[in-house]
C-alpha cells in the first residue's frame, strides 16, 4: 500500500513537472529527419518549463509543434535534470555535472521499448536551450571527449531562450535569499550564473571557436520583473547569429497562449528555418572530419593563432541598442554598399579618438553578415603587436576568404606544400602569392567587404593603405570600409590611390543620437523623466563627441544617491579625456595605502608595454607575490588603477583606450606615469624569472600548460632591446640566463609551441642589445664587461644558426636540443662550450677542421660528367637544368632528389620556367617545348617548335597557366596556348628596335618579361639595352651609361621589379645598373659579377663571378648585406620563396646557403618584432660578416679499421689520408699527381694493410704500423699494381682475404685476385651478375659470396663457382622485381653473430630489403652438392610502412637489433623481434597476426643452414632514434659512404672535405 502510494504520488509528480533524463515526447511514423532536443534552466522541469501556468494543454512542445509543417517529421525530445535550487541537496553540483548527464542520455537513451534511440546516427539535431548554460557545456564537453565525438558532430544547431552567456547580477542576489530564507546551501550552478563567473566566460571562450560551424539564434526578453536578463547577456555576439526580443518577461519567454501567441510564432518561424536546412545536410555526405583537418591546416599555412572573431566580439558586446543604426541610411553608406559600378571601392570612415568607431564597425561586420554578404574583417589594436601588422591583417583576411571559398582553401594549402612561409613571409610575397595571384583572380561576380578597423593604430598606415589600393586589379569586387582617426598621413596616403579606384569619405562626427541612446540605457538613475533628460542633455553637451568619456561619466553618476549628489558629479565632470586622465591618475597617486599603490604601478607596468593583451592568470603569474594575498583578483585590479584598464568577458586585461596608453607613457608632468624603460624592465626581469622557475623543464617534458611561459619565452628579446643600456642588473640576469641550462629549456619551449622563429628574433635584439652597451662608455670593470659581451655575441650567432641546421630535429623532438644538438655544434659555439663537450656516455662528435659556424646548409652532387648551368626554386623543390636534356628536382627540406626527377627532356634544353603555383614546369628544347607536373614528374604536354628555331631569351607562364609568353632571338614575342587538342602559335609582338647612329644592331642576346607579361627588356652586343609594351608593340627607351655615353656595355643579365617597372641588369664587366625607362634614370655600381638573380618580391639581389664570390644586395638602395667567397665559378642562382636562403649551381654540384644576414633581414622585413621606434633599423645595427667556403675536395671512398682507432679516406681529386679518431689527422696514404679520384678503399681484417684504387684502375696496398710516430714509417707503400687489362669495365669493389694474402678487385663482369707476396694477379674469372655485391662468407671464411637481387653464388678464393642459389620470398610474390629491372644490391649487413644477414635493394628509388636466417658453410655447400638441381634460401622482406622508414640500412649489431638511417636523418635502432628454432630441420619463417602467411611456409628444397632456424617475426617494434643528423649534413656523398664503425660504437659520416666520427654509446 505504501508502495503504491509513493508510485503515485512519484506518477502525479511527473505529469505535472516531467521526468528526469531524456525522453521522447513525439516520433512521427516515418523515419525522423530531425531530433530536436528541448533543455529547461535553472529552476525548471521538462514539462512545467514549456507549459503556460502548468497546463498539460498548453505544453506546446507536444501539442504545437507537431501539427507545424517540417517540424512534424522530426523527433522532439525534453531533458530534465533536478535544477531545483530550493531543495537542500548536494552543494557541489554544477553546470558541468548537468552537462555531463546529458552528453550520456544522448549517447545511451532507450525507448520505451528499450530500444536505443540512435541520436546522431540517423540524423544531425537541433538542441532548444531555455535559461541555463549547461547546454554549451555539453556540446564542449563532448568536444574534448571521444567518446561523444558522433553525438557533439551531430550537432547542427542551437537555439537560446533568455539564456544567460554572461551570467546576471542577480545570480548573486539569489543565491543570498536562498542562503538567509529557506534554509538550504549555495549551489555551485548558482554561482556559475553570476555576471562574471569563470565558468561562463571559459565557456564562452571556448564555445566561441567552434560556433562558426553551427547556426546560432538568441531570443531576449524585454518585460521587467524581478528577474530579467539583460540583453547582453542573452546573446553570444558572434558574427551570423540571429537574435531576436520576445515580448515577455525571463519566466515567459518560453510559454505561450496558443499557436498563434505573437512570442511562439517567432520561436516556431525560427525553428522551421533551422529543421528545414538541417533536413537538406542530412542528404549530403558532410565529410566534418575532412573539413576540420583542413582548417587546422589552413590555420597552420597561415600562422593563425587566434580567429577573427575575438576582437569583432569585445567590440560588439559593447554596443547598445539603438546605436549606430543612422549609418544604414546614410547615402554614402549605401552607395559603398551597393555602388554603380561593379568595380572594386575604397570607403574611410573617420572620427575622433574613443567617438566609438570600433563599436562601429562591429555593427557594420554584424549588418553586412545578417544580410548574408561575404564579409571579412580585420581589427588594428595598438595594445598587441601582433595585431597592428600588415602580415597578420593580410593572413587573417585571407584565411576568412578561404573559409568561404573552397578553391581558395585549396590554393592556399597547395602554396604551404610548395614551401611557402605565410607566418615569416613579407606582407608583399603574400599579397602576391595569395590575394594577386589566387584571390583576385576568382571568376565571381559577388562582391567581399573588407573592414579593416583601427589603420591609425598600425604600424605603417601608409603601407598598408598603399598595399590595399591594389584592389583595383581584381576581379572580384572588393568593397573595403577603412576605418580610423583622421590623420594627415592616412589622408595624404588615400590621395594618391589608384585612378581606377573609386574613394568615398564618411564621418563618425555629429551623430550625438549614439550618445543620447548609450545614456538612457546605461544611466540607472531613479527620479522623475525630466531629471533624467537633463542629466542626459549635459552629458551629450559635454561630451565632446567622445564616447569614452561619456562612459566615464555614467559610471561616476550611477555611484550617486541622491540629487544634489548627480548636480555636484556633474559640476565636477572633467572636460575633455585629458582631465579624466589626470583625475584618474591622481586618484592613484593619492592612494594612502603603498601596497595598493605599488600594485596599480605593476599593473598599469604590465598592461602599457606587454606585446598582447594578457588574460587575467597571465596577470597574475606575472604579478607574482604582489597578487598572492588578492581575494578577488580581477576587482582588485580594477579598484587600484582607477578606470585606467577594462576585463572583457574572455578574461582578457586591456587599457581602456590607446590614449590612455600614450597618456601614461608619454608625460613626465602627470599626477601619476609609467616610465617605459623601468616598465620593459620589469617585464623583462619577469619572464626571466619565469624561465629560471625550479622544475622548469620536467614541466616542459610533461607538455604542461603554463600559463605565463609561452609569454615569456616569446617576448622576453623584446622587452630585453627596450631597456636602458646602462642596467647592469639586467646585464647581469641576461649573462645567468645565457650561461645556464635555463637557455636550453627556453628553446624547448619554443620547439614545442612551433615558434622557433622567436629565436631568429632573439638574435637580431641580442645583437642590438649588444651594440647599445658597446656604445655605452661607463664601465666599471672591463675585463667581465667583456666576458659578457663575448657571450652575448655567441648566442647571438649561435641562436640563428640553430633555427637554419636544426629546425626540422627540434620540431621532431624538442628534447634533443639537451643533449643530441650540442655536440654537432662548432667547437668555438657558446651552445657547444657550455653543452656539448664530452661528458661520461654522452654523444661525442670528432673530425671536423673548421671550429666555427659556416652558412652551407647543404651540397647538392650531380656526379661527375653532370655539368648544371642554372638553378630555379619550384615552390618546394629545387630545380636545376643540365642543358643536355635533363632537369633534377631536390627537395628543400631534406635536400634528396625528389620522385620526379630527374626530368629528361630527351634533346638539348635551352631553358626552364615554372608556373607561379609551382605545379607546372616548362622545358624548351630544340626541336619541342614539354610540359611537366612538378610533383609527379610526368610529361603533361608537348608542343613541336617553330621550323625556323629561335631560341628562347625569356617565358612566362600567363592567364591562369593557359598560355606561355616566349620572347626569341628573331626579335619576336609569342604566345603559346596550352590548349592540349590543338595548342597554337601567336605572334604578340615584333621589336623593330629604331636605328642608333653608330650602333651595331645584331640578334638580341638577352630578354627579360615583368611579372605581368605587358613589359619587356632587350638586349644586344654593341647596342644599348630597350624596353617595350607589348601591346603594340611601343617603345619606351634606351638604357644609356651613366660615365660615358660612347661605353655601351653589353647586358648579360636583366630582370624587371615584379613590382614597379624598374629594372635590374648587369653588363659585360661586372656593373650592376638600375634603370626605370619611363623616368630615363639610371644608378650603376661595380660589383664585378657575371650572374645575377632577383628575390620573388623584389627586395634582395644575389650575384655571383667567375671566382666564385656571390654578394647578396638589397635592391631599394644596393647595400651589401652578405657575402662570400668560394674557388668555383657560379653558373646560376635563385633564392629560396621564404628569401632564407639562397642556391647556386657550379657545374657538377650545386650549394644551399642560409646565412644570418638574410635570416635576420627577413624577420626585420616582417615587422611582427618591432616595438615602435624603440627598436633602430638592421642596417644601423648590424654587422654582416664574410662568409667563406674554399674548394672542397669530395670524398669518394671512406674504410674503417675492423681493430679501432684509425679510418682512411680517398678524394675526387686522388688524395688519400688515414686519421686517428682522437688526434686528426696522422699520414698520407698517397697524393696523386694527376688528380684520378680514389675510387674505394678497404682495410684488412688485422688492421695493418690499406687498399685503394683510383679511376685509372690501379691498385695500392700500404702497410700500417700503429706503433710508429714518424708519418714515413706510419705508412709505407707496400703494392702497387694496375689491373685495367684484366678487369672489364669500372672496379667496383674491394675485398682482403681474412689472412691478409690476397686482394679481390671486382667489376661489374669480371674479378680477379692479387696476391700480395708477389704483387701479381693470382687468378681471374669472368662472371655477370647484374647489380650484385661481394662479401666474404660470415662464417667460413675460405668461401667468397656474391649476392644479387635474386640469386646467391658462393665461390672459394680459387675463384671456382661452389654453389648457386634462389633467393625465396615468402612474402608478398607480388612485389617481385620483374625480369628486365631486378634492382641492385647497395648494402650487405651480416650480424654480429654471424646468424643474419640482410640485404638492401634499389629499384626504381624504391628500397627492399630482405632478411636472410644465415649461409651454408663449406660442408653444406659440400653437401649440397648432391642435392637436387632447384636451390632456395627463404627471406623475409620488409613491408611498409617499416621499410619506407628507412634510407640506408648501417648495421646488424647482433641477432637482433638493425641500426639504420630514417628519412627523417636520425639514426635509428630498432629490434627485429625474431627468434631461432633449433629443432626444425628446414629453414621456416612465419609471420603472426598476418593472415596472408598464417600457416607456416616451409620449402623442402632450402638448403639447412648450420643451425636450421625458424625466423619468426611479428612486425618492427617503434624504431628508437639515437641522435639526429644536421641537415647540411645530408647528400650524396653521406648517403653512399656512412657507415657504422662497431669497434668505436661510432657512425662515420662524410661532409664537405672531412669525415665526421659520431662516437654514440648505444651503439653497442
Amino acid at each position: 500500500m505504501r508502495s503504491s502510494s509513493y508510485q503515485d504520488v512519484r506518477d502525479l509528480d511527473e505529469s505535472i513537472h516531467g521526468r528526469l533524463g531524456l525522453n521522447v515526447i513525439f516520433c512521427p511514423k516515418s523515419s525522423p529527419t530531425v531530433d530536436i532536443v528541448l533543455i529547461h534552466g535553472l529552476g525548471g522541469t521538462s514539462r512545467k518549463t514549456w507549459s503556460k501556468n502548468g497546463d498539460p494543454d498548453l505544453f506546446w512542445p507536444l501539442k504545437f509543434l507537431p501539427l507545424e509543417p517540417y517540424i512534424c517529421l522530426g523527433r522532439i525530445f525534453t531533458f530534465g535534470y533536478n535544477a531545483n535550487f530550493r531543495a537542500a541537496g548536494n552543494v557541489s553540483t554544477s553546470i558541468l555535472d548537468f552537462a555531463k548527464d546529458l552528453l550520456f542520455d544522448l549517447k545511451f537513451a532507450k525507448d520505451s521499448q528499450k530500444e536505443d534511440l540512435n541520436i546522431g546516427k540517423r540524423s544531425r539535431y537541433l538542441l532548444l536551450q531555455a535559461g541555463h548554460a549547461d547546454e554549451l557545456q555539453a556540446y564542449m564537453q563532448g568536444q574534448n571527449d571521444p567518446e561523444y565525438e558522433s553525438i557533439v558532430k551531430a550537432i547542427s544547431a542551437i537555439m537560446f531562450l533568455a539564456t544567460p552567456h554572461r551570467g546576471t547580477n542577480l545570480a548573486d542576489l539569489l543565491d543570498r535569499i536562498l542562503r538567509s530564507t529557506l534554509a538550504t546551501n549555495s549551489k555551485n550552478y548558482i554561482s556559475e550564473l553570476g555576471k562574471k563567473a569563470f565558468t561562463l566566460q571559459k565557456l564562452n571562450e571556448q564555445f566561441r571557436h567552434i560556433a562558426p560551424r553551427l547556426d546560432i539564434v538568441s531570443f531576449y526578453e524585454t518585460q521587467s520583473t524581478s528577474m530579467i536578463l539583460e540583453k547582453d547577456s542573452s546573446i553570444l555576439g558572434y558574427p551570423g547569429e540571429k537574435s531576436r526580443a520576445l515580448d515577455a518577461d525571463h519566466h515567459n519567454v518560453c510559454k505561450y497562449d496558443s499557436p498563434s501567441d505573437p512570442n511562439y510564432v517567432a520561436v516556431r518561424n525560427a525553428l522551421q528555418s533551422l529543421v528545414g536546412k538541417i533536413a537538406s545536410k542530412n542528404g549530403q555526405n558532410d565529410d566534418s572530419s575532412s573539413a576540420r583537418n583542413k582548417m587546422g591546416s589552413l590555420k597552420s599555412s597561415l600562422g593563425i593563432t587566434e580567429l577573427p572573431d575575438t576582437d569583432y566580439i569585445f567590440f560588439r558586446d559593447q554596443w547598445s541598442q539603438g546605436t549606430c543604426d543612422w549609418l544604414l541610411g546614410t547615402e554614402d553608406y549605401l552607395e559603398w554598399l551597393h555602388p554603380p559600378s561593379k568595380k572594386s571601392s575604397l570607403a574611410w570612415l573617420s572620427g575622433g579618438a574613443a567617438a566609438g568607431k570600433s563599436i562601429l564597425s562591429s555593427f557594420i561586420i554584424n549588418d553586412l553578415a545578417e544580410k548574408g554578404l561575404c564579409c571579412q574583417y580585420f581589427f588594428l589594436r595598438f595594445g598587441d603587436r601582433r595585431k597592428r601588422t600588415l602580415s597578420l591583417l593580410l593572413r587573417s583576411i585571407a584565411f576568412q576568404v578561404a573559409l568561404s571559398k573552397a578553391t581558395v582553401l585549396e590554393r592556399i594549402l597547395q602554396l604551404g606544400e610548395q614551401g611557402i612561409d605565410s607566418e615569416t613571409a613579407s606582407p608583399r610575397t603574400i599579397w602576391e602569392r595569395i590575394f594577386k595571384a589566387i584571390i583576385f583572380k576568382l571568376q565571381e561576380n559577388e562582391p567581399m567587404y573588407w573592414v579593416i578597423d583601427g589603420l591609425d593604430e598600425a604600424d605603417d598606415p601608409r603601407s598598408i593603405v598603399r598595399l590595399l589600393s591594389e584592389v583595383s586589379v581584381s576581379s572580384v569586387p572588393i568593397r573595403m570600409l577603412l576605418v580610423s582617426r583622421e590623420t594627415s598621413e592616412i589622408a595624404a596616403s588615400l590621395q594618391k590611390k589608384p585612378p581606377g579606384l573609386d574613394l568615398r569619405f564618411m564621418s563618425i562626427e555629429g551623430h550625438k543620437e549614439d550618445f543620447s541612446h548609450y545614456i538612457q540605457q546605461e544611466l540607472s538613475l531613479f527620479g522623475d523623466e525630466q531629471f533624467r533628460e537633463d542629466v542626459v542633455r549635459i552629458i551629450v553637451k559635454e561630451s565632446q563627441n567622445n564616447f569614452l568619456w561619456v562612459r566615464l561619466a555614467v559610471e561616476t553618476l550611477n555611484l550617486c544617491h541622491s540629487k544634489k549628489h548627480v548636480e555636484l558629479a556633474l559640476h565636477q565632470l572633467p572636460i575633455g579625456m585629458q582631465a579624466f586622465y589626470d583625475r584618474m591618475a591622481l586618484s592613484i597617486a593619492q592612494q594612502t595605502d603603498s601596497v595598493q599603490r605599488a600594485l596599480a604601478s605593476a599593473v598599469l607596468q604590465y598592461v602599457t608595454t606587454s606585446l598582447h593583451v594578457l588574460s587575467v592568470a597571465e596577470l597574475s603569474q606575472a604579478l607574482h607575490e604582489e597578487a598572492s594575498e588578492l581575494l578577488d583578483m580581477q576587482r582588485s585590479i580594477i579598484d587600484v588603477c582607477c578606470g585606467f584598464i577594462v576585463i572583457n568577458k574572455d578574461g582578457y586585461v586591456a587599457m581602456v583606450h590607446q590614449t590612455a596608453r600614450e597618456y601614461l607613457l608619454n608625460g613626465v608632468d602627470r599626477p601619476f606615469n609609467v616610465d617605459r624603460s623601468a616598465a620593459h624592465k620589469k617585464m623583462f626581469l619577469t619572464c626571466m624569472r619565469c624561465l629560471f622557475a625550479v622544475g622548469l623543464r620536467p614541466k616542459v617534458d610533461g607538455k604542461q600548460n603554463l600559463v605565463f611561459l609561452n609569454y615569456a619565452a616569446c617576448s622576453w628579446p623584446m622587452h630585453l632591446l627596450a631597456t636602458s643600456a646602462e642596467d647592469e642588473e639586467v646585464a647581469d640576469i641576461l649573462h645567468k640566463f645565457l650561461a645556464g641550462r635555463w637557455i636550453l629549456s627556453w628553446i624547448q619551449v619554443l620547439a614545442n609551441t612551433g615558434q622557433l622563429r622567436v629565436l631568429i628574433q632573439a638574435s637580431r635584439h641580442l645583437s642590438k642589445y649588444l651594440g647599445k652597451r658597446r656604445s655605452n662608455d661607463e664601465v666599471c670593470d672591463q675585463r667581465q664587461y667583456t666576458v659578457k659581451q663575448e657571450l652575448v655575441k655567441l648566442w647571438a650567432e649561435d641562436l640563428a644558426k640553430i633555427v637554419g641546421k636544426f629546425g626540422g630535429i627540434l620540431g621532431q623532438n624538442p628534447e634533443s636540443i639537451h643533449k643530441l644538438i650540442p655536440p654537432f655544434c662548432p667547437q668555438n659555439s657558446a651552445i657547444y662550450q657550455q653543452f656539448g663537450k664530452p661528458k661520461g656516455d654522452s654523444l661525442v662528435v670528432t673530425g671536423f677542421p673548421s671550429h666555427n659556424w659556416d652558412d652551407s646548409l647543404a651540397r647538392l652532387s650531380f656526379g661527375l660528367g653532370t655539368y648544371a648551368t642554372s638553378v630555379s626554386a619550384v615552390g618546394a623543390q629545387i630545380a636545376t637544368l643540365v642543358p643536355s636534356g635533363t632537369v633534377l628536382l631536390h627537395d628543400s627540406s631534406n635536400f634528396e632528389e625528389t620522385e620526379a626527377s630527374p626530368i629528361r627532356h630527351g634533346e638539348r634544353v635551352y631553358s626552364m620556367v615554372s608556373n607561379s603555383s609551382a605545379t607546372l614546369l616548362a622545358t624548351y628544347g630544340y626541336h619541342t617545348i614539354k610540359f611537366w607536373d612538378t610533383h609527379s614528374g610526368k610529361w603533361k604536354l608537348s608542343v613541336d617548335n617553330l621550323q625556323s628555331r629561335p631560341r628562347p631569351l625569356a617565358m612566362l607562364f600567363l592567364e591562369n597557366d593557359q598560355s606561355l609568353l616566349i620572347g626569341s632571338d628573331d626579335r619576336r614575342v609569342r604566345s603559346l596556348d596550352l590548349n592540349p587538342e590543338s595548342p597554337s602559335w601567336q605572334t604578340l609582338a615584333e621589336l623593330e628596335e629604331p636605328e642608333l647612329e653608330g650602333h651595331f644592331l645584331n640578334s638580341p642576346s638577352h630578354m627579360a618579361v615583368n611579372q605581368d607579361g605587358k613589359l619587356i627588356s632587350v638586349a644586344y652586343r654593341g647596342h644599348p639595352l630597350s624596353a617595350w609594351e607589348i601591346d603594340g608593340p611601343v617603345h619606351i627607351g634606351h638604357c644609356w651609361r651613366t660615365r660615358d655615353v660612347l661605353a655601351r656595355g653589353e647586358v648579360i643579365e636583366a630582370v624587371w621589379h615584379p613590382h614597379q617597372p624598374e629594372i635590374l641588369g648587369l653588363y659585360i664587366e661586372g656593373v650592376i645598373f638600375k634603370w626605370r625607362p619611363y623616368d630615363d634614370e639610371t644608378e650603376e655600381f661595380a660589383a664585378g659579377a657575371s650572374r645575377l638573380a632577383m628575390s620573388a618580391d623584389g627586395s634582395l639581389v644575389v650575384t655571383g663571378d667567375v671566382r666564385g664570390t656571390v654578394k647578396v644586395f638589397t635592391t631599394a638602395d644596393l647595400t651589401n648585406l652578405y657575402q662570400l667567397a668560394s674557388e668555383d665559378n657560379v653558373l646560376g642562382l635563385a633564392f629560396s620563396p621564404d628569401l632564407r636562403r639562397f642556391y647556386d649551381v657550379r657545374g657538377n654540384y650545386g650549394n644551399v646557403w642560409e646565412p644570418n644576414a638574410l635570416l635576420k633581414f627577413v624577420e626585420q622585413q616582417n615587422k611582427d618584432t618591432e616595438i615602435g621606434s624603440e627598436i633602430g633599423s638592421l642596417s644601423q645595427t648590424s654587422d654582416y660578416p664574410e662568409g667563406v667556403l674554399w674548394r672542397v675536395d669530395s670524398i669518394t671512398s671512406l674504410a674503417a679499421s675492423p681493430t679501432g682507432q684509425f679510418y682512411c679516406f680517398g678524394t675526387e681529386k686522388g688524395a688519400a689520408h688515414v686519421y686517428d679518431r682522437q688526434r686528426g689527422k696522422v699520414a698520407d696514404l698517397y697524393v696523386s699527381r694527376s688528380f684520378l679520384s680514389i675510387e674505394h678503399m678497404v682495410w684488412s681484417h688485422d688492421g695493418h694493410y690499406v687498399c685503394f684504387s683510383d679511376s685509372s684502375k690501379r691498385i695500392f696496398v700500404s702497410t700500417i704500423n700503429p706503433k710508429v710516430n714518424n708519418c714515413d714509417a706510419f705508412v709505407q707503400m707496400k703494392v702497387q699494381i694496375s689491373v685495367k687489362t684484366i678487369i672489364d669495365g669500372p672496379i667496383t669493389q674491394l675485398l682482403f682475404h681474412p689472412d691478409s694474402t690476397q686482394i679481390m678487385i671486382c667489376s661489374p663482369s669480371s674479378i680477379c685476385t692479387v696476391s700480395l707476396a708477389s704483387a701479381s694477379v693470382a687468378g681471374s674469372a669472368k662472371i655477370a651478375i647484374a647489380g650484385s655485391r661481394w662479401i666474404i662468407h660470415a662464417q667460413d671464411p675460405t668461401l667468397i659470396v656474391c649476392v644479387g637481387p635474386e640469386d646467391i653464388h658462393i665461390l672459394d678464393w680459387g675463384l671456382s663457382l661452389r654453389q648457386t642459389f634462389k633467393i625465396e620470398r615468402v612474402l608478398d610474390q607480388s612485389r617481385l622485381p620483374p625480369l628486365q629491372d631486378k634492382g641492385e644490391v647497395v648494402e650487405i649487413l651480416c650480424a654480429a653473430n654471424k646468424k643474419l644477414m640482410l640485404l638492401q635493394i634499389e629499384r626504381r628509388k624504391e628500397n627492399i630489403f630482405l632478411l636472410l636466417a644465415g649461409l651454408p658453410d663449406h660442408a653444406a655447400v659440400d653437401e649440397a652438392d648432391h642435392a637436387s638441381t632447384e636451390r632456395k634460401l627463404s627471406s623475409l622482406e620488409f613491408r611498409p610502412p617499416v621499410s619506407s622508414q628507412i634510407i640506408l640500412a648501417l648495421d646488424l649489431l647482433s641477432s637482433d637489433h638493425l641500426i639504420f638511417l630514417s628519412r627523417d636523418f636520425s639514426i635509428c635502432s630498432v629490434r627485429l623481434p625474431i627468434q631461432y628454432d633449433l629443432s626444425m630441420s628446414s629453414l621456416t619463417i612465419s609471420i603472426q597476426g598476418d593472415s596472408e602467411s598464417a600457416a607456416q611456409h616451409k620449402s623442402t628444397n632450402t638448403v639447412k643452414p648450420p643451425e636450421a632456424a625458424v625466423l619468426k617475426t611479428w612486425g618492427l617494434e617503434k624504431p628508437e632514434p639515437l641522435f639526429w643528423l644536421p641537415r647540411d649534413w645530408i647528400s650524396r656523398d653521406c648517403l653512399a659512404l656512412c657507415k657504422i664503425w662497431r669497434k668505436e660504437r661510432s657512425l662515420l659520416c662524410p661532409r664537405n672535405g672531412a669525415v665526421a666520427v659520431v662516437r654514440c654509446a648505444k651503439i653497442m
